[in-house]
């Protein structure tokens, strides 16, 4: 009987080499065998699989010479001890079977389904009734909905008032987002160098973040009051004269005075995630570049940026998609006063449906908000996707 040579077995069998264990391990716990038949499993591999072996499963065949020293050199001019027996055989990978599967699907199911319905009941149903809405025709003396179909849409498109509040929806959204992202990183970066105190300004850097939108409001509207502000004492205090700049009432300065508002609530979120992200960035890649000769501007946009790239996008998506659909502090600091200068898309419907009560013209501007916001949150999806979230 021709046998493999080997390492002599018994008493003093020798512990199976990483490739032995690893493979008869895996092909074991693949069909759910126990953990004694896998170390089993993984003792009859080193008796039949010695390490001079030619397989093409962990590479190509490897010599004697090349892969054993002398002493086992020595040791593997002696036969294995004991033939291959039906006992030392690796029991083969049990398939589950289609009816198996299908229970175990249906089981998926049945435990999903509450959290489905709950969904469905939250969010599928209201958009489903938005839509219905929008092709309907309402008001306070005559509430109940008669079907219009496309009229709400095309009263939308041609309104004056539609395209004011898409310019302002965008103005607020583009500005605030970027300068969440300018300001945010800047303060990340700065916050992440040794100094001292530090962790209070980590602290009091999140105080406008987590105050409600509504107290963050009303503290801007005092703080841009024409006479009792404190943004035109500072104009007069730089020595710019004594103004009593009406900073909510101006056509000219209502939006650039809430989207100021806005930047000082927002950015402190950006600045936590960025903070994170940055600490994060390998501190030999910025070391080695520093050896290279590059300055703290290079090494930041060449180094640190990309690495934290990921995390931009992901965040720039997350705020684009909350900015845009922002409603509190605007109302509260102007009502999408003076006129329509300070209208986004929610104060719009806000005031279409609350106000005007015009039910099916303020759902026709919900499906397009719908739809815009669906856009972003693909593409959040999809950003999450690529750096592993899902």
């Amino acid at each position: 009987m021709h046998t493999l040579s080997g390492p002599a077995l018994g008493s003093d069998r020798v512990a199976p080499y990483p490739e032995q264990r690893d493979f008869a391990t895996g092909q074991c716990q693949a069909s759910g065998i126990s953990s004694w038949v896998v170390e089993e499993a993984t003792k009859s591999m080193s008796a039949i699989w010695p390490r001079p072996y030619s397989t093409d499963r962990f590479g190509p065949s490897r010599s004697l010479a090349s892969t054993s020293s002398p002493a086992t050199a020595a040791t593997s001019e002696y036969p294995a001890q004991g033939a291959l027996s039906s006992s030392d055989k690796v029991p083969p990978v049990r398939r589950r079977h289609p009816v198996e599967k299908r229970r175990q699907s249906l089981l998926a199911y049945v435990l999903t389904a509450p959290a489905l319905i709950a969904i469905g009941a939250v969010v599928i149903l209201p958009v489903a009734e938005i839509i219905w809405l929008s092709m309907t025709k309402s008001s306070l003396i005559s509430p109940r909905p008669t079907f219009a179909g496309l009229y709400n849409f095309r009263t939308l498109l041609s309104s004056p008032d539609f395209g004011s509040v898409a310019l302002n929806t965008l103005i607020w959204t583009v500005t605030v987002v970027f300068m969440e992202f300018v300001v945010g990183m800047g303060v990340a970066v700065l916050l992440s160098q040794s100094f001292h105190g530090r962790w209070v300004l980590r602290g009091l850097v999140l105080l406008p973040w987590i105050m409600p939108g509504v107290v963050a409001g009303l503290l801007w509207e005092f703080l841009y009051d024409p006479y009792l502000g404190l943004v035109n004492q500072a104009i007069a205090w730089l020595g710019f004269g004594h103004h009593h700049i009406a900073w909510l009432g101006d056509t000219r300065t209502a939006l650039g005075a809430v989207i100021a508002a806005a930047i000082w609530k927002g950015t402190p979120l950006s600045v936590l995630i960025y903070m994170a992200a940055y600490q994060n960035v390998p501190v030999d890649l910025l070391e080695a570049a520093k050896v290279d000769g590059a300055g703290a501007l290079r090494r930041f946009r060449e180094v640190a940026v990309p690495a934290m790239a990921p995390v931009i996008r992901t965040t720039i998506l997350l705020t684009t998609i909350w900015t845009f659909n922002y409603f509190d502090m605007i109302y509260v600091m102007t009502g999408g006063g003076p006129g329509t200068s300070t209208s986004t898309a929610p104060v719009y419907i806000y005031q279409l449906t609350f106000v005007q009560a015009n039910f099916g013209l303020a759902a026709a501007y919900g499906v397009l908000m719908i739809a815009v916001l669906g856009i972003f949150a693909v593409s959040y999806r999809r950003q999450l996707a690529k750096i592993g979230a899902f």
